[in-house]
């Protein structure tokens, strides 16, 4: 399978698990694709989501994968060539409100938590939610269930002291766009899905669609961070374009202060 070789290619086990449970969860809510889609990955790291839509349509789809991160880029690019048979663009850049170029803290070890809102000021705390998050995923049984058996307390212990490699950053500085000029250059007539998984930067990705190019879009299903904040601003946007919106917060993004915004035109 395309997702399992991409998985191996260059992720550990535990960041495996982590992008499958995200996965599973976008097609909710009726969210779903045809053959002969048109499907935009923004935050696409080395495609997994990518990946998953593509064996869903057994490859009859057009997939435009956004990644910025040079390292993760580069992975996507060949898993692009080696994986999708011409049917993913892998582009260089990540989507906001501007053209800008922007400094974005790359973490070798945990790839997935890579933003353009993480550094040396905030890690801690950050990797304290993330902690909370994974320890909760354990606890449902993301990862097996052995890891299930240890108390919580430990589990919380053991998790937090993997997850200080979230202190070993890399700073990129990385070119990002507006949507509405990419759709332009790309040809672009029609989005089935667009995915939005951008570690915080939803809302400046949502402001980068000029108003001709909603009609474009049918669906849409957005990772919000910091959910309690975010949440009721990102609804009003999809809102304010016509479109039906439903949210979900399941135990563990709760306990990482994140959920799922799904959009769909009724």
């Amino acid at each position: 399978m395309v997702m399992n070789a991409i998985e191996l290619h260059s992720i550990n086990r535990w960041e495996a698990s982590f992008l499958r449970e995200e996965v599973g969860g976008y097609f909710s809510h009726g969210v779903e694709c045809m053959p002969g889609a048109t499907v935009l990955d923004v935050g696409a790291n080395i495609g997994v989501f990518s990946a998953a839509v593509y064996e869903r349509l057994d490859g009859d789809v057009r997939i435009y994968a956004f990644e910025p991160l040079p390292p993760l880029h580069e992975t996507l690019e060949r898993n692009a060539r080696e994986f999708f048979n011409g049917r993913l663009t892998a582009l260089p850049y990540g989507l906001a409100s501007r053209d800008d170029e922007l400094d974005f803290s790359y973490i070798p070890a945990a790839t997935i938590f890579s933003s353009s809102s993480r550094d040396q000021g905030n890690i801690e705390a950050e990797r304290r939610r993330v902690t909370a998050s994974v320890v909760e995923m354990i606890r449902q049984g993301g990862l097996g269930p052995v890891l299930r058996r240890v108390p919580a307390p430990l589990l919380t212990l053991l998790v937090s002291r993997k997850l200080r490699v979230m202190r070993q950053l890399e700073k990129h500085r990385v070119k990002v766009r507006p949507l509405s000029s990419v759709l332009d250059e790309q040809g672009i007539d029609h989005i089935d899905l667009i995915k939005i998984d951008v570690e915080g930067a939803e809302l400046d990705v949502l402001k980068g669609i000029e108003e001709r190019h909603w009609p474009l879009i049918r669906q849409a299903v957005v990772e919000v961070e910091r959910w309690q904040q975010n949440r009721d601003m990102v609804c009003e946007v999809f809102h304010m374009h016509g479109f039906t919106v439903s949210t979900e917060q399941d135990p563990v993004q709760q306990a990482g202060d994140i959920g799922m915004v799904f959009a769909a035109r009724p």
